[in-house]
């Protein structure tokens, strides 16, 4: 693939992105409790025209976290695209697109990445989901390209996955391996961190 179009596929990549997580309600394009959106209807959008079927699958196939899912509805015959994880509409439903942890076993490690310039507000009113439904946790802790968290990330947070379900948080695994959990009222309280550390020199952080 050329520069010129690896980079026109991220520009497209950004696009569809916002599209699927954030974006579709906003546009009027309609989408199903799983997160799938139809392909032929957002191809009908002005302004995702360029999507078609084959841009769409080199977007797909290109994606170093599998951010997407495509796939033919039988039923509905036609072609359909979701984001696996990263929503923000509230009609996406975490049951219906994603699965659910009923034991520690199932999660041996679930890491979340943020930044210096957040630790102090972690510190003191936890992990915030932000605009997103779930706060993302990744399930490894070694490598640059991670789904989960972002690859600049200075400080890694683990989470005590027993004690989440032990106090039955809802805890959800998405289909390209993300674990998901909404926290209380969109926060995950310090008390389910099992560990704090700097991710370059693996310095453990008090909280």
């Amino acid at each position: 693939m050329s520069p010129h179009k690896q980079q026109s596929n991220v520009q497209l990549g950004k696009k569809l992105s916002w599209l699927l997580r954030h974006g579709a309600v906003e546009e009027g394009i309609a989408i199903q409790a799983d997160g799938y959106v139809s392909i032929s209807e957002i191809q009908s959008h002005p302004r995702y025209a360029p999507f078609s079927i084959q841009k769409l699958q080199e977007i797909v196939a290109g994606d170093a976290k599998q951010r997407y899912t495509l796939r033919w509805n039988e039923e509905r015959k036609c072609h359909e695209i979701r984001a696996n994880q990263g929503h923000s509409l509230a009609s996406v439903q975490g049951e219906a697109c994603l699965q659910r942890i009923s034991n520690a076993e199932q999660v041996p490690l679930a890491v979340h990445g943020t930044y210096y310039r957040c630790w102090e507000a972690i510190k003191a009113q936890g992990l915030c989901r932000m605009q997103r439904n779930y706060v993302h946790f990744a399930v490894s802790d070694v490598g640059e390209t991670l789904s989960g968290f972002r690859s600049d990330s200075q400080v890694l947070i683990y989470l005590d996955v027993a004690k989440v379900l032990a106090d039955h948080l809802p805890l959800f695994r998405s289909s390209n391996n993300v674990i998901l959990c909404p926290g209380v009222d969109g926060f995950i309280d310090k008390t389910y961190f099992s560990q704090a550390v700097d991710r370059r020199t693996g310095k453990e952080l008090t909280y």
